[in-house]
């Protein structure tokens, strides 16, 4: 091996840290060694594992230590693949301006493609709709997108147009100062109002679903330990179902849904962590999680005022509440 790494007959590369290296950040370190990558490039191959530290996977803002071994695992000319423009996608705005776009994502689309080639996403309409979207952000597959709703999740959806609308909104996700408001349909009759405060974890990357974590025994074997609080209060009951109102500031995967489950009460129609209710009239049953995410809450990352940006409960939801109503 030698310590400056020469590509490998599988396309490998392997280099080792010097001691003038000590002390630099992963991202950057691959950096100056691959610089036809761009930084969303070199931090989608960390999210990919393409990129390890000590032959495990790593994060981006990982600290190298001297005589750390950094293997690259990147296609030689591979761009870690972008998003196709699809103008047919049809996206209901909600917000747009020269820095931002809000949309109202339909339950059923995915956010952005999984894999390389995936069509039908929100994603795919977007840099259809605005072309400068496809260099701003971390992953190439994720134009843009400035936070994630789950595939049958519906509600409001922020991007970013420009990097400085980006970088300014990521900070603000990251120290919880947007505040995101979901409306949900659950089993069972939760208190009037309460908190859950609960950190998340999971069994990998690809694992299907998360853990609430309750204490350090129940973390063993856990990974992507996350906090995470749930502030809820109760909008009505009927019929052995609830509507309520869930409020967030943090934004782990799986939140809501693993919390209200957790709680006793998940949500309606989730096939992860629910159960499916017992329809007693035709068009009952829900074909998806009854979830929503209705509001928005952040400060503009260039004018400095508050937005709040809503979307209405989808047609869905309503009808499935209207049906509890019923005598």
């Amino acid at each position: 091996m030698n310590a400056e790494g020469p590509a490998d007959p599988l396309g490998a590369e392997e280099y080792r840290v010097k001691t003038g290296q000590a002390g630099m950040r992963i991202d950057r370190f691959v950096k100056d060694r691959r610089p036809e990558l761009s930084r969303r490039e070199i931090v989608f191959w960390i999210q990919e594992q393409g990129i390890l530290c000590n032959g495990r996977p790593t994060r981006k803002g990982a600290i190298l230590c001297e005589g750390d071994r950094v293997e690259l695992r990147i296609p030689s000319g591979s761009t870690g693949g972008g998003v196709a423009p699809e103008p047919d996608i049809e996206l209901r705005i909600l917000w747009e301006d020269s820095v931002l776009v809000a949309v109202d994502k339909a339950p059923g689309m995915p956010t952005h493609p999984l894999h390389a080639g995936e069509r039908g996403t929100v994603a795919n309409g977007l840099v259809a709709l605005y072309p400068e979207m496809e260099g701003v952000g971390f992953s190439p597959r994720e134009p843009g997108i400035l936070h994630r709703l789950d595939r049958d999740t519906s509600g409001v959806l922020l991007a970013a147009r420009k990097d400085s609308a980006f970088e300014k909104l990521r900070v603000e996700f990251e120290q919880g100062r947007v505040v995101k408001v979901y409306y949900a349909v659950v089993h069972g009759r939760p208190e009037p109002e309460g908190v859950i405060s609960r950190p998340v974890a999971s069994r990998g990357r690809r694992a299907r679903r998360v853990e609430v974590v309750r204490d350090e025994l129940a973390a063993r074997g856990l990974r992507g330990y996350s906090p995470a609080e749930t502030h809820y209060s109760t909008v009505r009951t009927s019929r052995g179902f609830s509507f309520v109102r869930l409020r967030m500031t943090t934004g782990a995967r799986h939140q809501l849904r693993a919390h209200m489950a957790f709680l006793g009460h998940p949500v309606v129609g989730d096939p992860v962590y629910g159960r499916t209710p017992r329809a007693s009239r035709p068009g009952q049953q829900p074909e998806r999680h009854l979830l929503h995410a209705a509001e928005l809450r952040f400060f503009h990352p260039q004018q400095g005022k508050p937005i709040k940006i809503r979307s209405p409960i989808p047609a869905d939801m309503r009808s499935f509440l209207k049906n509890l109503t019923r005598t």
